[in-house]
């Protein structure tokens, strides 16, 4: 296995168990807005951690500032709803799936942006994942 899909698999486990976190913050009644900011203090120290152990000059450019407003923006609001769908009863087995289509649309804007190849394995795949996370959500 290349290294590339090791840490892919390593994000998924720890993603999942994120998503899942979500779920017991809810259960426990959590208020999110400031969930939300504990959260946000975690990233910014790993980036911290990550930006002292890489040795490079801390550079924020326009380009930089853009995306990343653009990122935590839309980060946010998917954060805010699946809270929201989580807190008004949601099922986590039912809200994780749905979420889980984001990765659709990843790979849709790759493919037409990026013009990454368009194979049948991966419209297979991009179709049994949309079924699998179909019958997960029923």
């Amino acid at each position: 296995m290349n290294i590339s899909v090791t840490l892919a698999v390593i994000s998924l486990i720890f993603m999942g168990l994120s998503s899942f976190m979500n779920k017991v913050a809810v259960s426990n009644g959590l208020y999110f807005p400031p969930l939300l900011m504990i959260i946000n203090v975690c990233y910014i120290v790993m980036a911290l951690i990550i930006h002292m152990n890489q040795k490079q000059p801390f550079v924020i450019t326009p380009r930089m500032l853009g995306i990343g407003s653009l990122v935590g923006l839309f980060g946010s609001i998917g954060y805010v709803c699946m809270f929201y769908a989580l807190n008004n009863g949601g099922m986590g087995s039912v809200v994780f799936p749905i979420v889980g289509l984001s990765l659709i649309v990843s790979v849709i804007l790759s493919i037409a942006i990026y013009q990454e190849p368009l194979t049948v394995g991966r419209i297979v795949g991009l179709g049994l994942g949309l079924g699998s996370i179909i019958l997960l959500s029923r």
